[in-house]
């Protein structure tokens, strides 16, 4: 190995290279709230270019404007971008979505064969649902429609429970519920003396419930045919307490004007923590609610976002249906069209956010993320840990190794850090042995940090309990994603894509995720942080040569403990396409298949299989 005092030298050469300037990166970064629990933030003071946005001077410089978007979209996604960009247009013209829209209604609606099968399918046990349904001045064809949903399920075991807080003006909905609930006893209707909001009219419909398993259902959506049977059959094959399924949004008053496709991942806690993701369609056990309390009105607006982490984490089993069996209808006054109809969701969300990581032990300031303000950023506190910084050199020249410390050196916020190089394999095992930080910090050769606060940022994660490994997010030189969410796929040819390669980093991702933590199957290795122990145990446990092997094993061992993998798209770092060594050894794809062969073939937990691993997050 170099001497200290040559490695010493080559890192304060590297240094003079390294620029702290976060340039466009700094919007991305920053937290958009101030810390105080409830603070929406504030519009700030109009300056420059701002003064000129909604003059007729800013729309006089459209053509201008539009020009320049396009040269910055060119000059950063070349002339294959620029094509892609031009093909999504194509294809995602309104045309062209309701068509693709009635193709995928046609396969997912049941044949009337397939729904008198359902009807007369015999369970074991007996699941009645109560459907519970808080009204407020619902305009008529959205009554009928939620209704008829309902009274349209193939599975028959259920009571649709509504409680009417509309204002007088609106007395057409009592006469509406009334006609229907003549012609099916199942329908409970109660008109409320108040609008007590939308926690305390929801409790009003749970009081009403003499179902032994309860789903949430909002007045103006639409369910699926099959929505309870498949849930019912969830729970009794899965002995669930809470089952949750996908869902699509639309607009209007056709299902064909589908807007998006909401495939979720199954249960994943942090993607929870940082949005609403379950959403609808929901169904649980009544005695799981009994358990955790009713709705709490100091969350009115996101009362079901705190009610969904407070169920999910005293389930034993939550299960989720990957089959689209809820229609979302998006109008001006829905939170998913309009969240100026609701801002006091916002206030809400970060509240029980915030609530709720209280609970688990893990104190945490939320804020709102830039991309929206219902996805929420976590920011925890950490303490001063050590932190052993190993740098990967194993295939690199020792050059590379330092400018990898010097980036840390220079641009890192955290102080309580040792740096440990590693240029071969002996090397690594040797320098996992000396380590005395209680973190440990992996980093491929090459890699340049550029978040400020990036071990903090992967240490915020790496210290709780739950999670095994955390994850950084890695770009190229044009500012592409490199390496972040690894997908485990169904063949040895497939078993683990970079399923973001090549977007953006400050894209919106799938359903949003590139703004707050999520969980997902494994890190590639390139820029990770586990405690230090927890690394050592995982790593001697694994029998790869190459790094990114042993971290695959790694990561198929976390997840035989129940712990979480988690990438957090704040720690930002980059190394570029000619540097990156993201490969296995001949021979390792057979071992790992060999060896996790369970695991593979139940499919990657955290993404959908309606997606299509080839065409990254595209609809099969």
């Amino acid at each position: 190995m170099e001497s200290d005092r040559a490695w010493n030298k080559r890192i304060d050469q590297e240094m003079a290279n390294i620029s702290t300037d976060l340039g466009d990166y700094a919007k991305f970064l920053a937290y958009t709230h101030d810390d105080g629990p409830d603070d929406v933030e504030k519009e700030p003071e109009r300056t420059g270019i701002r003064k000129l946005k909604g003059t007729p001077v800013w729309a006089l410089l459209y053509p201008a404007r539009k020009g320049y978007r396009g040269l910055q979209f060119l000059r950063q996604n070349g002339f294959a971008g620029v094509y892609q960009k031009a093909e999504n247009a194509r294809a995602n013209n309104r045309y062209a979505r309701r068509k693709a829209a009635r193709k995928y209604l046609t396969k997912i609606m049941p044949t009337e064969e397939e729904k008198e099968k359902q009807r007369t399918h015999a369970f074991s046990e007996n699941i009645k649902i109560s459907v519970l349904v808080p009204l407020y001045n619902t305009p008529e064809h959205f009554l009928r429609d939620m209704i008829s949903s309902v009274t349209g399920q193939t599975y028959g075991n259920w009571e649709l429970c509504l409680a009417d807080a509309s204002d007088r003006e609106s007395g057409a909905v009592a006469e509406i519920v009334k006609e229907y609930a003549r012609s099916d006893t199942r329908i409970v209707y109660q008109k409320l003396q108040k609008n007590a909001g939308i926690a305390e009219n929801t409790n009003a419909c749970i009081r009403m419930a003499s179902g032994n398993y309860l789903a949430l259902f909002d007045h103006d959506d639409m369910l699926h045919p099959s929505a309870l049977y498949e849930c019912a059959k969830a729970i009794e094959r899965e002995k669930a307490d809470f089952v949750y399924t996908d869902e699509v949004t639309f607009e209007g008053d056709e299902l064909e004007n589908i807007v998006t496709y909401h495939f979720k991942p199954d249960f994943s806690v942090d993607n929870l923590r940082g949005v609403n993701y379950i959403c609808h369609l929901s169904v649980f056990r009544k005695s799981l609610l009994d358990e955790v309390g009713y709705f709490n009105p100091k969350y009115d607006g996101s009362q079901d976002h705190d009610m969904i982490m407070r169920l999910t984490d005293a389930a034993e089993k939550v299960c989720h249906i990957p089959k689209v069996l809820y229609f979302w209808r998006c109008h001006q006054m829905s939170t998913s069209m309009n969240l100026n109809a609701k801002s006091y969701a916002v206030a809400a969300g970060r509240r029980a956010v915030k609530d709720a990581e209280l609970r688990r032990g893990y104190p945490a300031v939320v804020h709102s993320a830039q991309i929206c303000k219902t996805h929420y950023r976590i920011k925890y506190e950490t303490g001063k840990p050590k932190i052993s910084v190993l740098i990967n050199g194993c295939g690199y020249d020792v050059s590379q190794a330092a400018c990898t410390a010097a980036s840390v050196m220079k641009v890192s916020s955290y102080d309580n850090y040792e740096v440990l190089r590693a240029m071969s394999q002996a090397e690594l095992a040797d320098a996992l042995k000396h380590a005395d930080g209680e973190f440990l910090l992996l980093l491929e050769a090459g890699m340049r940090i550029i978040t400020p606060a990036f071990l903090e940022e992967l240490l915020m994660f790496a210290q709780r309990k739950d999670v095994g490994i955390a994850g950084a997010q890695t770009l190229d030189e044009k500012d592409l994603i490199l390496s972040s969410d690894l997908v485990i796929g169904d063949s040895m040819q497939n078993l683990a894509v970079e399923i973001n390669q090549g977007e953006r980093y400050d894209a919106p991702g799938y359903m949003g995720r590139n703004y707050y933590a999520h969980n997902i199957s494994a890190v590639s290795g390139c820029a990770c942080m586990a405690a230090r122990e927890d690394f050592v145990r995982f790593w001697e446990s694994g029998a790869a040569k190459s790094v990114f092997g042993r971290m695959l094993e790694m990561c198929f061992l976390i997840r035989k403990e129940n712990r979480q993998v988690v990438l957090n798209p704040y720690a930002l770092c980059r190394i570029s396409k000619a540097e990156h060594k993201e490969e296995l050894l001949a021979g390792e794809r057979q071992s790992l298949w060999d060896t996790n062969q369970e695991q593979i073939l139940a499919g990657d937990p955290f993404y959908n299989r309606n997606l299509s691993i080839e065409n990254h997050w595209k609809m099969k």
